[in-house]
């Protein structure tokens, strides 16, 4: 039995493949997003003031 690709499955293929690939990026913007963050270093106690003052000058 051939396989045919008529013009309605082929075009369904080409946006399954268009949506998979973006949710491929998506997933793979988010690992590194998250991978980012988790890989910043906490802040010490002095910076932690500094920008707990800034924040409550910039509430005044």
């Amino acid at each position: 039995m051939p396989f045919h690709l008529d013009a309605p499955t082929l075009s369904l293929l080409v946006v399954g493949l268009v949506f998979a690939g973006l949710q491929v990026w998506w997933i793979g913007s988010l690992m590194v997003r998250n991978r980012r963050r988790q890989g910043e270093r906490p802040l010490s106690s002095q910076q932690f003031r500094r920008d707990l003052e800034r924040i409550f000058r910039q509430e005044s």
